[in-house]
């Protein structure tokens, strides 16, 4: 029925939902199968909400594709209900398609003509979709808007957007990484907790008081293990840059970058890479009641955002701090800013009501699902949101601000479409390293040359 929330598709975990944004985009041969033609579309003014509305007898029904599902789902239903309870003139059909589904499906539809108006995928994926014609550029909406105005979003949410000048969605929710020390296990080393680490130097010497164990006999415990969350993540610590947006070119094999390889071949040599991947395979899930932190195995990880609630709901008497993510000495803070974005398929059938409800999705949905889902926000002027999932107190709402402050300073992941792949080859530099089979310079050489013979193929460079 038009107007309702449609639902449907396996359900899945929370967990599960934040490994998936990371991976349920297209791969580059799938991809490569969409038209690089993009029909005209005309712009035309949004509308925000506002009093309950009755439906007119002329209104437009659009269709809205999204991957949350379960209690999230129900979350996104809510936002479109009240999205239809406040306009009269669009009715929004919402069909949830699971995460590891999504990206083919919609593949699917917008070869054979047939997509959806309007859907929400990973922002790191935007990209790839606009470079393979897979959905619409919104300049001409956004210049015809009295209401988005890019400079309202953080920098790494907009730009993530953006390929070779032009918009091809605009941000949904956002999420930040910082770092999170187990005060228990600080205590049991002798650390003092309101001492925490600020450099890599200073998270040297936190690991070795807390580390528990040999290479030879195993670990029990672990202080840190720096290829344990991103790796991504390592060299933007480190000052450097994974790629060049300008001349496109992958910039891992860098002073910057190879510092950062060697403080993970610090690790492996100090510890046994092996012995240390032993038992870090050995852990039981993140984000889950059997969460390594929340056993007292781990002493210092790197987390989301989003871990706040899953914290709160699995351990809430375990001890922590949590502090911007520790870099190399002699550098700056840094982040990484994750999250999704709202997007015309090519061949949305109503373009124009489509993008009216996008913009409200952009702006006024994400307001109403940050309480909602414990997510953060893409804009400027709505850092003050709170999520009713975590304590109204000064620690936590600290917390908060701290992730919040780093959309300010975080980098958004390389905007080209060979990121999957490279994504791909770094992790399998950074193992060659955790097992001694290559040099750091060697192992980002390695990944740089087949990330660049990648990235010209998809570009047409090659």
């Amino acid at each position: 029925m038009a107007g309702q929330a449609v639902f449907t598709g396996k359900p899945f975990t929370r967990r599960q939902l934040l490994l998936g944004m990371g991976r349920f985009g297209l791969g580059m041969g799938a991809m490569s199968a969409l038209a690089a033609c993009m029909p005209a579309v005309a712009p035309t003014a949004q509308t925000g909400g506002g009093e309950a509305q009755t439906p007119s007898q002329e209104a437009v029904t659009i269709q809205y594709w999204t991957f949350w599902a379960d209690r999230w789902g129900e979350f996104q239903g809510k936002i479109v209900e009240e999205y239809n309870r406040t306009h009269n003139d669009i009715r929004v059909e919402m069909l949830i398609v699971p995460w590891g589904e999504l990206a083919t499906k919609l593949l699917t539809a917008v070869s054979a003509g047939n997509p959806p108006d309007f859907s929400i995928i990973n922002r790191s994926e935007v990209v790839e979709w606009a470079v393979r014609g897979g959905v619409l550029p919104l300049d001409d909406y956004i210049a015809a808007s009295d209401e988005v105005h890019p400079e309202d979003w953080f920098e790494s949410a907009w730009t993530e957007c953006v390929w070779e000048g032009k918009a091809y969605a605009q941000p949904f929710e956002s999420g930040t990484y910082a770092a999170w020390y187990h005060i228990g296990l600080f205590e049991e080393a002798g650390l003092d907790p309101t001492a925490l680490p600020t450099t890599w130097s200073e998270v040297d010497a936190m690991a070795e008081a807390i580390t528990q164990g040999t290479p030879q006999d195993g670990y029990t415990r672990v202080g840190f293990i720096p290829w344990g969350s991103r790796q991504d993540l390592l060299g933007w610590l480190a000052g450097g840059e994974w790629y060049d947006e300008e001349t496109q070119q992958i910039t891992a094999v860098t002073p910057e970058n190879i510092a950062a390889m060697e403080w993970v071949k610090q690790y492996a040599d100090r510890y046994g890479g092996e012995a240390l991947e032993r038992f870090r395979q050995s852990l039981g899930g993140g984000d889950t009641e059997d969460d390594p932190f929340y056993r007292d195995q781990l002493g210092s990880v790197w987390k989301g955002s989003w871990s706040l609630s899953a914290k709160v709901e699995y351990a809430p008497d375990v001890p922590f701090d949590v502090r911007p993510l520790p870099y190399r000495d002699g550098t700056s803070n840094d982040s990484v800013n994750q999250g999704s974005a709202c997007v015309l398929p090519k061949g949305s059938p109503h373009p124009d009501p489509a993008y009216q409800f996008l913009t409200w999705m952009s702006i006024h949905g994400v307001a109403m699902w940050v309480p909602f889902a414990a997510d953060m926000v893409s804009r400027k002027d709505q850092t003050d949101i709170y999520p009713d999932a975590l304590p109204d107190n000064e620690q936590f709402r600290g917390y908060w601000k701290l992730y919040n402050d780093a959309l300010a300073y975080a980098h958004h992941e390389p905007a080209m479409p060979a990121r999957r792949f490279w994504n791909d080859q770094l992790s399998a530099a950074v193992d060659a390293i955790v097992r001694g089979a290559k040099s750091p310079e060697q192992a980002l050489q390695d990944a740089q040359e087949a990330t660049q013979r990648e990235l010209d193929k998809a570009l047409g460079k090659a």
